[in-house]
């Protein structure tokens, strides 16, 4: 009888037991916020920064190859109006995909976009992608290595995805998602890889302001077997062991990584950037110049890092060589029913919108002008 009790008294404990973790509620998720206002002034930031460093490396892509420039010989122009170039009028009709087809545009409809619209000024394995379009291939078959030999070693798509960071604020995983798949379209080797890694950084910057802190946590979340793994790595080291001279730092990532065939080519420049934010000291107009004179693909190299530092600081923290420069932009390159003229402004807003719609998708609520956005979780150390 004694025997008995304590069996059914086991009996009814593991049930209770199994009935308290059935019915446990899951924790809540954990959310980070930022007002839609903040939101705005740092991708107006990012807008604005990078429109100003592009068109400032116009005329220095492929002049420093050997040799850096030397100092002080850089001097950015002040223009009248941004123009179509190739590192922002491809995210440009990417908004307008995203905007036409919704948040999941399929390889046909991405097809017709870029038939309509991306016909000028656009280069190398971008070239070949829209050709390989006219000839009935799809994405990602564009950017396969066996359609688009260039795209397994050049920079296109590193260049064209940085936007994918800002419409995921705080949520790289998305943003990383987006940033692959958009960047498949013209490419398939480590220019893939750096276009998911510059879209973590973006979206990451939202919630960190700390440069080498925004680089370490984009590299946990790179795949130690990933092509830039080591060279997120060395650049790293090297700055550490040269922390007062990006000359020398740049004569390393010469020596290691300037053996592709062009000087447009994915890793070098992939390199310099990481290189140039980090010797730059958040210091934007001086983060820009060494990208700048460090060379090889130089508009860039300075358009990635000085997106990145100019949503970090925000519009309102701009230098006022930025802040006070045109908001104009010509659509002097992209074809059909496009407007032919747009906004800086204009950029941000629609940046803004299509941000919101992500956020609510990713279990996130923009509501009385505050974002609530759930965090992820981190990967486990190592990774």
């Amino acid at each position: 009888m004694e025997r008995r009790r304590i069996f059914l008294a086991a009996a009814i404990w593991l049930f209770i037991v199994l009935l308290v973790g059935l019915t446990r509620p899951e924790p809540a998720p954990q959310f980070q916020t930022i007002s839609a206002d903040n939101y705005y002034d740092k991708v107006y930031g990012a807008w604005k920064a990078t429109m100003f460093a592009n068109h400032a490396g116009l005329d220095l892509q492929g002049v420093y190859i050997e040799e850096p420039g030397l100092p002080g010989s850089f001097s950015p122009p002040l223009l009248e109006e941004w123009s179509t170039d190739d590192d922002t009028h491809v995210e440009w009709v990417d908004l307008h995909i995203l905007e036409t087809h919704g948040l999941d545009p399929t390889p046909e409809e991405i097809r017709l976009e870029w038939v309509d619209h991306l016909n000028h000024d656009i280069w190398v394995s971008t070239r070949r992608a829209r050709d390989l379009m006219d000839e009935g291939f799809l994405p990602p078959e564009t950017g396969n290595a066996a359609n688009n030999p260039d795209g397994a070693w050049s920079i296109d798509a590193q260049l064209q995805t940085e936007l994918f960071g800002m419409l995921a604020p705080g949520i790289p995983a998305v943003a990383s998602t987006y940033a692959k798949r958009f960047a498949q379209v013209t490419n398939s080797g480590p220019a893939v890889e750096a276009s998911v890694f510059f879209a973590a950084l973006y979206s990451l910057a939202f919630f960190e302001d700390d440069v080498p802190a925004l680089i370490a946590a984009a590299r946990q979340l790179t795949e130690d077997e990933a092509i830039i793994a080591p060279i997120v790595d060395n650049v790293v080291l090297w700055h550490q062991q040269n922390p007062e001279d990006w000359r020398l730092t740049r004569q390393l990532i010469r020596d290691e990584y300037d053996t592709d065939p062009m000087w447009w080519a994915s890793r070098v420049n992939f390199a310099v950037t990481i290189m140039a934010l980090l010797y730059g000291e958040s210091d934007l107009l001086r983060t820009i110049e060494i990208a700048a004179l460090a060379g090889w693909d130089a508009d860039n190299t300075m358009a990635t890092a000085a997106g990145l530092l100019g949503l970090i600081q925000g519009y309102s923290e701009l230098p006022e060589e930025i802040a006070g420069s045109t908001d104009i932009y010509f659509n002097e390159d992209v074809t059909g029913d496009l407007p032919r003229y747009d906004t800086v402004t204009q950029f941000a807003v629609r940046t803004q919108s299509l941000a919101e719609a992500m956020i609510t998708r990713a279990g996130g609520t923009t509501h009385l002008g505050i974002y609530r956005i759930p965090a992820e979780t981190p990967p486990p150390p190592g990774r």
